[in-house]
């Protein structure tokens, strides 16, 4: 059970360190955006969208003019 059980790492150990190096770049520049938006969002001075949302009101049908 020898043939195609095991991964042959050793042998290829050039791609898998490129493959380990570009995750690892891309995985930083993700989470640098991440932070960016929370700390973006912890000192963002704007009016609260829930509150702006429940102050909505709808008029009856009845009220309706066509």
């Amino acid at each position: 059970m020898t043939n195609g059980s095991k991964r042959d790492y050793p042998r290829n150990t050039p791609e898998f360190d490129g493959w380990l190096k570009a995750n690892a770049a891309v995985g930083s520049i993700v989470a640098i955006g991440i932070l960016a938006m929370a700390v973006a969002g912890l000192f963002s001075e704007g009016r609260d969208v829930a509150t702006e949302f429940s102050s909505v009101t709808v008029k009856p049908a009845s009220y309706a003019t066509h």
